[in-house]
């Protein structure tokens, strides 16, 4: 298969997840206690990964300057996106239940959580599209 369709597909594919979700929220109440564990876990995992696998990875491959760099760029960004959202209108995006105000309350909340979505899903997406253009399996990256 071409790299940039497969390479297309499997962002699509790793992106649908977001929509599922989403649709999932919107469809279904879904408990308090049932979307804590589900962050819960994401977060364990994310923390696992970062810590085991990429950082790991990356001082093998590229050395101790261009990981601490890439770390603390990753890290400037991500406080700098933050900021952003909140300014423009989802100061309070992280509350649950009915403290989260809905767009009607609060303008321009809806777009700042879908632009934070985005930005979410840009590294990842990256790696995955580089990971196939280099001739690499999905299945090898880590590896």
């Amino acid at each position: 298969m071409n790299p940039i369709f497969e390479s297309t597909f499997w962002g699509f594919v790793s992106g649908g997840a977001l929509v599922i979700g989403a649709a999932v929220g919107f469809f279904i109440k879904v408990p308090g206690k049932v979307v804590a564990g589900v962050m819960a876990f994401g977060s364990g995992v994310l923390i696992s990964a970062l810590s085991f696998e990429l950082m790991d990875e990356a001082f093998h491959e590229a050395g101790l300057t261009a990981t601490a760099s890439g770390f603390l760029l990753g890290a400037a960004i991500y406080v700098g996106a933050n900021r952003l959202l909140a300014v423009w209108g989802a100061k309070h995006r992280k509350r649950s239940g009915d403290q989260q105000p809905s767009e009607a309350d609060q303008a321009g909340s809806g777009l700042a959580i879908a632009v934070g979505a985005l930005i979410d899903g840009i590294p990842e997406s990256i790696a995955i599209g580089l990971s196939i253009l280099h001739g690499t399996d999905l299945g090898d990256i880590h590896k």
